[in-house]
C-alpha cells in the first residue's frame, strides 16, 4: 500500500481528523466527510490519505474512524433488552452519526459551513452512506453524498431477529453458554480476543441491520418509494470491480469458476431458478470465455447493478443524480486487474500504492476526478467550465460518465443483465414482505 504493511488495530478508535486551509477563520467553506471502506470489519480513516490533497483546493476535510466488526455490528437479545431504543447492532453507523453531529456543532470553528456538508466514501463506507440516507437519525446532517462502489438498494438488509440469532450462537461458542450473565462474560473478554474470535466465526453476520431505530425499513424499499434523504448524489462503480478479490497480486483468495460446468453450478447455487436468465445475460460459449463472463456478471451483480438502480430511483423522484463508470486500466502487473475495486480512491486522493506503476494519463485523470468531487461539494453538481461536461442522469436515457483514458458520457453497459438482477431483487422483496 502506501508504504505500510499493516494498520494498527485498537479498540480506542473513535476520533476524527480535520484539514482546513482557514483554521480559526469564518470562511464558510464546503465540508467533505470521508467514511472509509473495508467491509465494515477493517480499514482506517488513514486510507486513502486524501485530507491534505482536497483541503488544498479550498475545502474543509474530515476523516473519521468508527467501530468495526464484532464491536461495531454485534446484535444480541440481551443487548437489545438493555437498550432504551430496543435495538442492537448498527454501532458503527451510530459512530458515523455521532461524527456528523460533531461536524454540525464544531466545523464552523475550522472555517467550514455546516450547511454544505458532503459525505463521501468507498466500498462499505459508500454502502454506509446509502444506509444513512435511509435513516431518520441522519436528517439534516449532510446535504450531498458521493458513493463509490457500494449501495444499499441492491439487496435486503437482515432483520434484527436474524442478526440476534447469529450473535447468540457466537456468544454461546465464545463463553460456553448464553445465560442471563452472557453480557458480563462477553465484556470480560479482552477486546482483541473478541475481534480475533469473531474473524474465525464463519456464520457470524456483522452487517447493518433493520433494528427499528437506526434503520426502520429496508433501504431498498425506501429508495424505490423516494422516501430517502433528499440530497443530490454522485454514485458509481468500476468496470472490473471483483478482479482484485481473486488476484494473488494483492493476496486475493476468492473462488472463481474455471469451466462452463463450474460457472453454471455457481449461478445455480446463487440464483436458483433464475440461473438460466443470468447465464443468458452473461453467456460463455466455452471454458475459455468463463473468466471474462464471470468477471462481468459478478461485477454487475455486486456493484454496477446497484449503482445504476440507485441513480435511477433518485432521479425518478426529483433528485439530481450523477452516475459514473470508472474504466481506467493500470500499467505493469496491475493491467491484468483492469479497473479493479478501490482503484478510483487512489485517483481521488492523488496518492498511490507504492507498488502502483504510474501511467502518463494518471495525473490528468486524478485532477479531473478531484475537480468533479470538489465542484460537487461546492455546488451540488460536478460540472465546471474547466472540466468535461457531466450531465445529470436521466432515467429515460441512462448514461454514465466514463472516468478513464476517455472522460465523457457513455450508455450504461449490460442493461439486460442489470434488468435481470432487478427482477430477482423485486421477487426477493415481495417474498420478504409477504406475511
Amino acid at each position: 500500500m502506501l508504504g505500510r504493511k499493516q494498520l494498527t488495530t485498537d479498540e480506542a478508535c473513535l476520533y476524527l481528523n480535520v484539514w482546513t486551509p482557514n483554521l480559526g477563520g469564518r470562511a464558510r467553506l464546503p465540508v467533505m466527510v470521508w467514511i472509509h471502506g473495508g467491509g465494515n470489519v477493517e480499514g482506517s480513516q488513514e486510507w486513502p490519505p486524501l485530507g491534505p490533497t482536497l483541503a488544498n483546493h479550498g475545502l474543509v476535510v474530515v476523516t473519521i474512524n468508527y467501530r468495526l466488526g464484532v464491536l461495531g455490528y454485534l446484535s444480541l437479545p440481551a443487548l437489545t433488552a438493555e437498550s432504551p431504543n430496543h435495538a442492537s447492532g448498527n454501532y458503527g453507523l451510530l459512530d458515523q452519526l455521532a461524527a456528523l453531529k460533531w461536524v454540525q456543532r464544531n466545523i464552523d470553528r475550522f472555517g467550514g459551513d455546516p450547511q454544505r456538508v458532503t459525505v463521501f466514501g468507498a466500498s462499505s463506507g459508500s454502502l454506509d452512506i446509502c444506509d444513512l440516507m435511509a435513516s431518520p437519525l441522519a436528517d439534516g446532517l449532510f446535504q450531498r453524498a458521493i458513493m463509490q462502489s457500494g449501495v444499499c438498494v441492491d439487496s435486503l438488509v437482515p432483520l434484527l431477529p436474524e442478526q440476534e440469532a447469529s450473535g447468540v450462537q457466537f456468544a454461546a461458542d465464545l463463553v460456553l453458554g448464553n445465560g442471563p450473565d452472557v453480557l458480563a462474560k462477553l465484556r470480560a473478554v479482552p477486546a482483541g480476543e473478541l475481534v480475533r474470535k469473531a474473524t474465525q466465526g464463519k456464520d457470524l453476520d456483522l452487517n447493518p441491520v433493520i433494528d427499528g431505530w437506526v434503520l426502520k425499513q429496508q433501504p431498498a424499499t425506501l429508495f424505490s418509494q423516494g422516501q430517502q434523504m433528499n440530497v443530490p448524489v454522485i454514485v458509481g462503480s468500476n468496470a472490473d470491480e471483483v478482479s482484485i478479490f481473486a488476484s494473488p497480486l494483492v493476496g486475493g483468495r476468492s473462488y472463481r469458476p474455471k469451466s462452463l460446468d463450474e460457472y453454471r453450478m455457481w449461478l445455480s447455487n446463487e440464483f436458483h431458478n433464475d440461473a438460466d436468465k443470468v447465464f443468458a445475460a452473461y453467456p460463455a460459449r466455452d471454458d475459455a470465455e468463463v473468466p471474462m463472463a464471470f468477471l462481468a456478471m459478478d461485477t454487475d451483480y455486486s456493484f454496477g447493478f446497484g449503482a445504476n438502480l440507485l441513480a435511477r430511483e433518485v432521479a425518478a423522484h426529483g433528485q439530481h443524480a450523477y452516475l459514473y463508470l470508472f474504466t481506467n486500466v493500470g500499467a505493469g502487473e496491475f493491467a491484468q486487474l483492469r479497473a479493479f475495486h478501490s482503484q478510483e480512491s487512489m485517483f481521488v486522493s492523488g496518492k498511490y500504492w507504492t507498488s502502483w506503476v504510474n501511467s502518463p494519463g494518471d495525473a490528468q485523470l486524478s485532477n479531473t476526478i478531484i475537480g468533479y468531487w470538489i465542484q460537487f461539494a461546492k455546488s451540488g453538481a460536478p460540472s465546471a467550465p474547466q472540466l468535461p461536461s457531466w450531465p445529470v442522469y436521466r432515467p429515460d436515457a441512462p448514461m454514465a460518465q466514463e472516468l478513464g483514458a476517455r472522460v465523457g458520457q457513455i450508455p450504461v453497459p449490460h442493461q439486460a443483465g442489470k434488468g435481470v438482477f432487478e427482477e430477482i431483487l423485486k421477487a426477493q422483496s415481495q417474498l420478504a414482505n409477504t406475511p
